[in-house]
Parts: structure tokens; C-alpha cells; sequence
């Protein structure tokens, strides 16, 4: 049976929380890795996602028949959420994501990437009418102060020319376009099951992943011409960085709730830094790891408020 089964459902939940989460902060150290071979960020996202789509696939092939009938159930508006999901969480997302990696350190990105939970209690006030109260506010206005730290060392030479604010810029929208995909998302796992939103959702952004990549690539493309090392490392990216953690994050949700499994997820910042001080050679200034302090206490705060608020009556 494994280890897990005989284990509570808490204490397996955050084993699993902290699995995926340190799983998940090392795709960045690895796109790093990869970009060291002259590959640009189209084709590598699409190595990436055309090694993740057979297990994907498996998973929806071994869907149950009741789960299946189920799904012949859920209206169309469900499954044209999920297509935007997929758009927006692992194609759009990871393509803002990949190509803002060609200019800043991993080790920042991760830090920038983190106050997506901050878009996400925005969206829902203008969107969905929840309330900002005063605790969120707060944590909101110490989440972006600690961006400005970690921005501090480039403060002084604001240029649109210049590679660090263009992919400050990329990965800022990737949060955002993430945080959009985890708003719908709280809408679409009840109807489709996480197991089947993940598997549906890659799927869909797999393909359309591999389509970008067919009208991008040019006509005298040749796959022989990518180093084996790219190979390696999306291969890589792709079970280690990307499937496993999809399932792992889900299950520990499922035993944890999602407010928890943010607080733990805070490990992923500060495990990104260390893999990238050791593999890329990648270092904070004083300021920036300041700010990676406050940016990790003032998300975890708005991810409890935003659940405790939910749980308050008005």
C-alpha cells in the first residue's frame, strides 16, 4: 500500500503539499539549465508539454465510467471555462513565463511570480464582489512593497529597453494571467473533478501549445538540431516539474484545502533561490531578499483572510 495510506490524512497531505511545491519551484532553474543550449522559449515550452501530454492522456483513458457519464453531463459553458482555464494557466502562462526567463535570473522570477495570490483577491473584488478588508489590504500593500525591494538594484535605470524590466514586466503577466486561471478554476473542480480538470485542462493547453509551435517554427526546422541536453532537461521539466506536481498540489488540496496548501507552498520561493545560488550561480542582493520576506508573509496572509473571510457570515 505505500507509506502514505498508513499515515494521517493531514500528515500525508502536507507531505504531499511539500513535495509538489519544492517540485514545482525547480521548472524555473531548469528553463535556466536549458537556455544555456541556444534554445528559444517556444520550443522548449513546447518539448516540455509534448512530453507531458501521454500522461495526460493515461489519466483520462483510465477514468472511470461513472466519471465519464458525469462529464457527458456538464454544460458547455463548463467546458468553454476549461478551455480558457487551459489557455490561461498552462499555455499563456507558461509562454509569458518561458520567454521572461530569457531576460531575468530564476531566482527572481520565482519572488515576482509568487504575488499571483495578490491578483487573485483583486480579480475577485472587481469581478466576483469579494470584499478586500483591512487585513487583506494590508498584506496586499506589504506584498508589493516587498516587490519594489526585490526591484530596488534595477530602480535606478528604468528603460523599456532594458532585458530585466521586459521580463519583470512578462512575468508579472504571467502571474496575472495565472491568478485569472485560478479564479476559474475554483469554478470548474467541483463540476469536473480534479483529476479530470488537470488531465482536461493540460490537454487542451498541450495541444495548443503544439500548434503555436507548428505556425512559429520555420519551414527548414529540424529537431536533430536541438542539443540532446534540451531533450534531457524537458524531459525532465516535464515528469518532475510539471506532471507530478500537477497531481501532488490536487491530492494535497483535497486532504488539506487550498489555504494551507498556499502557506506551505511558501517554501517555493526560498527553495528556487537555493537551487539557483547552486546550479546557476544566482545570488539576492540584501534588499531583494528583504523583500522576498515580505512578499512571502503578505501572500500567505491574504490566502488565510481571503478563506477565513469566505467562512465569515456577512
Amino acid at each position: 500500500m505505500g507509506i502514505l495510506p498508513r499515515l494521517s490524512t493531514e500528515a500525508s497531505g502536507v507531505i504531499l503539499a511539500l513535495v509538489g511545491a519544492l517540485l514545482f519551484s525547480t521548472k524555473a532553474v531548469i528553463v535556466k539549465l536549458a537556455y544555456q543550449y541556444e534554445v528559444d522559449s517556444v520550443t522548449l515550452l513546447f518539448l516540455r508539454m509534448l512530453f507531458a501530454l501521454p500522461f495526460y492522456l493515461i489519466t483520462l483513458l483510465t477514468l472511470t465510467s461513472d466519471r465519464r457519464k458525469s462529464l457527458s453531463k456538464i454544460s458547455s459553458k463548463h467546458w468553454w471555462g476549461l478551455l480558457a482555464a487551459g489557455i490561461l494557466g498552462y499555455y499563456l502562462s507558461s509562454l509569458l513565463d518561458f520567454v521572461g526567463l530569457q531576460y531575468i535570473d530564476a531566482s527572481v522570477e520565482r519572488l515576482i511570480l509568487f504575488i499571483y495570490p495578490t491578483f487573485v483577491a483583486i480579480i475577485a473584488y472587481f469581478f466576483l464582489r469579494e470584499r478586500i478588508n483591512r487585513v487583506q489590504g494590508i498584506a496586499l500593500a506589504v506584498s508589493y512593497l516587498g516587490l519594489i525591494f526585490v526591484f530596488m538594484p534595477n530602480l535606478g535605470h528604468i528603460s523599456v529597453t532594458e532585458d530585466f524590466w521586459k521580463g519583470a514586466l512578462l512575468i508579472v503577466a504571467c502571474a496575472f494571467t495565472f491568478a485569472a486561471f485560478f479564479v476559474l478554476t475554483q469554478w470548474l473542480v467541483k463540476p469536473f473533478g480534479a483529476k479530470a480538470f488537470t488531465a482536461l485542462s493540460m490537454t487542451s493547453a498541450c495541444l495548443i501549445v503544439c500548434l503555436h509551435f507548428c505556425l512559429a517554427a520555420e519551414a527548414n526546422f529540424q529537431f536533430s538540431s536541438i542539443a540532446s541536453e534540451v531533450y534531457i532537461y524537458a524531459l525532465i521539466m516535464a515528469v518532475f516539474a510539471t506532471v507530478l506536481p500537477s497531481y501532488l498540489v490536487n491530492m494535497a488540496i483535497a486532504r488539506l484545502g487550498a489555504t494551507r496548501m498556499a502557506i506551505i507552498s511558501s517554501v517555493g520561493p526560498f527553495s528556487t533561490l537555493t537551487l539557483a545560488y547552486f546550479f546557476l550561480g544566482e545570488t539576492l542582493a540584501p534588499e531583494q531578499i528583504f523583500g522576498a520576506l515580505f512578499i512571502v508573509v503578505g501572500v500567505t496572509i491574504i490566502s488565510v483572510e481571503r478563506k477565513r473571510a469566505k467562512k465569515t457570515p456577512s
